[in-house]
């Protein structure tokens, strides 16, 4: 087995090769500047022009593809809107174009997805794999992403992997959270109703080894704990868990929306999502109950 990551030096990147690396699994990654940082081999490469550096491809058995601009990084003008999904949908193109041109034999391509997918909403019902996408931005995005992924089954299997709240001690987006509560401004977003499906990083890892490594492993697959946990009891375990007290009350919405416009729907709205076809697939969750999890984090 060799594998391709794309998006390799994030922050599941980063998991998913030591972890690799620890079984001494061959990693090669994909990178827009050479780097050392994961401590393997960097190719270059640059959908805008659909540059791919010579030899990326030698050897390489299966594709894990994590690349994409954050779509939280940045205002949603209409330009950055374009590179989020661009980011993920090109990527994806100029990879399935230079694996077919050279006649690669590869076993699978895995690709990242979102929760997203589902849209920005807070229902009562609990969204699995079969149900239908969302309308918004971000669910549109998603649709694109899985879409250019499932062109990959001309030629292997894929498996799309769409993910929660990735929690991982000072990093991503529970390292911004955290720093907001140490300040005292971890109150609850809007009504706080929200649903935020989480999973622990190294859960994450544990599912992208499963779907690497399990042949009959395909199909689209919702990466979230089990435990539906709304942002106002999100925030009040996070608090706990650091020894803090959130000091304001919640976050009104209007505010929300002022300060980040069309994107504040992703912080003020989410629903649950059922990871069963996971569990039935055979993969045992480690982390599964927010509390203990931010206590084992924050030890």
């Amino acid at each position: 087995m060799k594998v391709l990551i794309t998006g390799g030096s994030g922050l599941v990147g980063m998991s998913l090769t030591r972890s690799l690396l620890s079984k001494d699994i061959e990693v090669v990654h994909l990178t827009r500047h050479k780097n050392s940082k994961a401590g393997v081999k960097t190719f270059e490469w640059d959908y805008k022009r659909k540059y791919l550096e010579q030899g990326a491809l030698n050897g390489i058995t299966h594709i894990v593809h994590l690349a994409g601009a954050g779509i939280a990084d940045k205002p949603w003008t209409m330009k950055r809107k374009r590179e989020i999904v661009k980011s993920r949908v090109q990527t994806a193109r100029l990879l399935l174009e230079k694996a077919s041109e050279q006649n690669i034999l590869l076993q699978k391509f895995i690709s990242a997805s979102g929760i997203g997918f589902y849209g920005a909403i807070t229902s009562e019902k609990v969204f699995n794999e079969s149900d239908q996408r969302g309308s918004d931005f971000v669910a549109e995005c998603c649709v694109q992403w899985e879409n250019q992924a499932k062109k990959f089954e001309d030629i292997c299997d894929v498996a799309i992997i769409r993910t929660g709240l990735v929690l991982a001690k000072n990093e991503g987006a529970l390292g911004k959270l955290e720093s907001s509560v140490k300040r005292g401004l971890g109150s609850p977003i809007g009504s706080g109703n929200q649903y935020m499906p989480w999973i622990h990083i190294d859960d994450l890892t544990g599912i992208y080894e499963k779907a690497l490594i399990e042949s009959p492993f395909k199909g689209i697959f919702n990466a979230v704990a089990s435990q539906h946990v709304q942002n106002k009891d999100f925030m009040v375990s996070l608090a706990t868990a650091l020894n803090k007290k959130i000091i304001l009350p919640k976050i009104p919405a209007f505010m929300m929306k002022f300060i980040f416009g069309e994107m504040s729907e992703i912080l003020l709205e989410g629903s649950r999502i059922d990871n069963k076809k996971l569990i039935d697939s055979g993969y045992q969750f480690k982390y599964n109950y927010l509390e203990t999890t931010l206590k084992e984090l924050y030890q």
